[in-house]
């Protein structure tokens, strides 16, 4: 009975774990104490759900230069980059954001702005990923 149940928790374990692709952020040169994660899977509408989660976020205004935030950004299949949105760290230093598209995310990477709706990158990133292999 135990290895029948063993047995149904690894296979339960493999199949919620090959629902998502996980990314894990390198270093970052200007934040060296973040460290981040995604998390990409598609909905039954076929479109591309991001949950990012960064922890030791410093704040913005404490870069070298000083900016106001980070914004999540999205290089889909296409080409284009795709602003998905602001993010701000809590008291503990942590920031999330989860958002949904229809363009198949090859990178996603987090840059340090002076304004949150930007339709282009600047220059001060922190973290990108590698090119994405989605499940």
């Amino acid at each position: 009975m135990k290895k029948l149940t063993l047995l149904l928790l690894l296979v339960l374990a493999v199949f919620l774990g090959s629902c998502a692709t996980k990314v894990v952020f390198p270093v970052s040169a200007i934040a060296p104490a973040a460290h981040g994660t995604t998390k990409i899977k598609t909905d039954k509408n076929n479109n591309y759900q991001i949950d990012l989660a960064i922890k030791h976020l410093a704040n913005p205004d404490r870069l070298n230069p000083p900016k106001s935030q980070y914004v999540v950004w999205m290089l889909a299949e296409n080409g284009q980059n795709k602003n998905l949105g602001g993010i701000v760290s809590d008291r503990s230093n942590n920031a999330k954001l989860t958002a949904t598209t229809p363009f198949k995310p090859i990178q996603i990477f987090v840059t340090a702005e002076d304004a949150g709706d930007v339709v282009q990158p600047g220059q001060q990133e922190l973290f990108r990923s590698k090119i994405l292999r989605l499940k």
